[in-house]
């Protein structure tokens, strides 16, 4: 019964707002008792506010049409793009999305990596441990991609346990645990003899153990040797099987020894050891003594922490909270940065239980923080569409972090949400240009920049190592790091636009240089140099985007024009259709070939329409091999598209993308699918080209856009659908 109260409230906004739509362009077919539909909006806008609250289904029916860009139908005139989007705004203002169910988002796992980071000052690699995230329609942190089965589950409580340790380690002090012989797993030759393991022809002894922070330890050796032979006994003490470091045993029995070794090593399971590995022996020799090298250990000792538990940024905010408002004051600190909310006082309160309230409030705050980092509400963004208020504040706060810093929100964020500062477009504008001048912003060009040009796909990349011997693993990284130099330099700097295809400079490193045939660069590391007057500058010249976008062995002109329709241009390339040729990785030797090859491939009928826009773009694009080196040869790249617009080569290309002015909407939008998670619906796409259209020129940046898009209404409100 809220929506009447909430229209009553309204005064005639909604009216207003719906009126010049339905009344002109909606009721010729709708109204009566022969309504299309039997949707009748007759007299819908014409009487008061509170009958028109009555009508909410038809409200609702309105929206849903005009989100989908259903009506009117085809061949009926369209109203103007400008009614619509009044009718939307009116719509969404009154209704809202409180019709809609809420959707989950999860963290993916570079966003997992950068919370764990920016909220407890620790690392963890969840790209290394976490499986892999699937990709949706363009980026792997769209929520069609965020499912989760039973190995994501454990392996986040793992991560929750580890995480917890590393951030809150025990404030305990240095002990030791002794492991007797009989404690001890042998393997190899030996055996347990009266309390002692005889190590012979390279035996080992270890023992499994659970190091309670990231410190120095003390591993120690007790035990003696049979000092047969010209050497000493030999022990490799190892951690994880790796090798620490190597000790000798000088006294034999009755005396015995303790043979020690410092190492550094992170909190949670090892395995520590001792390996005999110089064994001797000499049956004649005239003294028994010295006929056999053996090595006896007694036990096997840890000694550690060695070091005091390290200070950071987080243990010291917390111990502040601790001090001003303690444990609870602490918890509740702790659950709103980890869940981007306040804790509720029911689950204020669970935290708590689960502890014994005799131990620590340290251990207490430990044990809280693994189930808030194991829990849901830190693991998804929960996208309710009925939020109000403060929720829908935290909500707002936790899509900007996630946007402009792959993150989750600061202290600063989350207080401006407290105070409802977000509701006010001048604060949400102050806090994006804040957010986007912080380093964090870099996500922009690591995560949506690497998924949106596609040069994550380098590592997958195998050139032919025999046709381009330059492509080694040095190489690939050298075109990742000019990638996301440019783009950062085009982020930061606020370059224009089309300098994205227009620039006159590269960021390139030794190896680099030489594949691009420049002079006078030397040594690691990417940095800004002028290029001679040319074809290499912008998008279209990387060498990491022209390799992704080629085969291992030759160049893909299909690959490459997909490539330029999609991310360029803004245009969705179907799949080819079942049965569809394929062209063998042998073919075309050279590009001459591989153009007939194509040409022979666009004659077949389901192959025909795709092709005629995609090679010309692709074709444009070969005077660059396919390790993005300019051809020494002379190779034909002219190419006619299907409305006669001929390309000649990357310059032709080039000039064809900026006349086209298609780049800026297409990143717009690629932009808006990776802040919400999901594609624009029409009329959302509708409203974006337009306001992308109407951006003065000195906006036409990539920061411009990214504030652009922050300003949408899908993304101010709930972005479900």
């Amino acid at each position: 019964m809220w929506l009447p109260l909430f229209l009553a409230l309204a005064g005639d906004g909604l009216a207003a707002g719906l009126r010049p739509l339905v009344e002109g362009h909606c009721v010729e077919c709708h109204a009566g008792a022969e309504a299309k539909g039997e949707l009748d909006l007759a007299g819908l806008v014409g009487g008061a506010e509170a009958a028109l609250a009555e009508r909410h289904e038809a409200l609702a029916a309105i929206r849903a049409v005009l989100r989908a860009d259903d009506m009117p139908p085809p061949r009926r005139p369209r109203p103007p793009v400008a009614l619509v989007e009044q009718a939307l705004t009116a719509l969404e203002a009154a209704l809202g999305p409180a019709a809609e169910g809420p959707r989950l988002r999860r963290l993916n796992r570079a966003r997992y990596e950068n919370a764990v980071r920016d909220l407890l000052g620790v690392s963890y690699p969840a790209r290394a441990l976490f499986p892999p995230d699937d990709v949706g329609a363009r980026f792997d942190c769209e929520a069609a991609s965020g499912g989760a089965s039973a190995l994501h589950v454990e392996r986040w409580v793992e991560a929750a346990e580890a995480i917890a340790a590393r951030a809150l380690p025990d404030e305990a002090g240095s002990e030791t645990r002794v492991f007797a012989a009989e404690e001890l797993a042998l393997e190899g030759g030996g055996g347990l003899r009266d309390g002692r393991v005889a190590l012979y022809s390279r035996g080992r002894v270890g023992v499994s153990v659970t190091l309670p922070r990231q410190s120095r330890y003390r591993l120690e050796l007790v035990g003696w040797g049979d000092l047969a032979g010209p050497e000493r006994p030999r022990l490799v003490f190892d951690l994880d099987r790796q090798k620490l470091g190597t000790r000798e045993l000088s006294l034999e029995a009755p005396a015995e020894e303790t043979l020690a070794l410092e190492f550094e090593a992170e909190a949670g399971a090892h395995e520590l050891g001792a390996s005999f590995v110089n064994d001797y022996f000499m049956a004649e020799a005239p003294d028994p003594g010295e006929r056999d090298r053996n090595a006896h250990v007694r036990a096997l000792a840890l000694v550690g922490p060695l070091d005091p538990p390290p200070e950071t940024a987080f243990t010291r905010a917390l111990a502040d909270e601790l001090g001003q408002g303690g444990l609870d004051g602490a918890l509740a600190w702790l659950g709103r940065r980890v869940w981007r909310r306040p804790l509720r006082a029911e689950e204020h309160a669970r935290l708590l239980a689960l502890s014994d309230p005799t131990t620590s409030e340290r251990v207490r705050l430990r044990t809280a923080l693994v189930a808030l980092l194991a829990s849901p509400h830190f693991l998804y963004e929960v996208e309710r569409a009925d939020a109000r208020g403060a929720e829908r504040a935290y909500a707002l706060a936790t899509r900007l972090a996630g946007f402009l810093w792959a993150s989750v929100p600061d202290e600063e964020l989350l207080d401006a949400a407290a105070r409802g500062a977000l509701a006010q477009p001048e604060e949400r504008a102050r806090q994006v240009r804040r957010m986007l001048r912080d380093a964090r912003a870099r996500s922009l060009v690591t995560e949506f920049g690497a998924q949106w040009l596609g040069w994550r796909r380098l590592a997958q990349a195998t050139p032919d190592r025999q046709r381009f011997p330059a492509a080694d693993a040095a190489l690939l990284d050298s075109m990742r790091q000019e990638c996301e130099a440019f783009l950062e330099a085009m982020l930061r700097e606020e370059r224009p636009l089309a300098e994205l295809l227009t620039a006159d400079y590269a960021f390139v490193d030794e190896r680099l240089a030489r594949l691009y045939g420049l002079a006078g660069v030397e040594g690691e590391g990417v940095r800004r140099v002028p290029l001679p007057e040319g074809t290499r500058g912008g998008l279209l010249g990387l060498a990491a985007l022209l390799t992704v976008t080629s085969n291992p062995t030759r160049t893909s002109p299909v690959k490459r024009g997909k490539w330029v329709a999609e991310t360029l241009l803004g245009r969705r390339v179907p799949p080819p259709p079942p049965g569809a040729g394929v062209l063998a990785e042998a073919a075309a030797a050279t590009p001459a070939t591989l153009r007939e090859e194509l040409e022979r491939h666009r004659a077949e009928p389901d192959c025909a329409v795709c092709h005629a826009e995609l090679d010309p773009l692709g074709f444009a694009l070969e005077g660059f091999d396919a390790l993005g080196a300019a051809r020494r040869e002379e190779v034909d790249v002219h190419a006619e598209l299907p409305d006669g617009t001929r390309l000649d080569g990357v310059d032709g290309l080039r000039r064809y993308l900026l006349a086209s002015d298609a780049l800026a909407p297409a990143l717009a939008e690629a932009l808006f699918v990776y802040a919400l998670g999901r594609e624009p619906e029409p009329a959302e796409r509708r409203r974006l080209q337009a306001k992308v259209a109407a951006l003065p020129d000195e906006r036409r940046t990539f920061a411009g856009l990214v504030e652009l898009v922050a300003r949408q209404p899908a993304f101010l409100a709930s972005p479900v659908r």
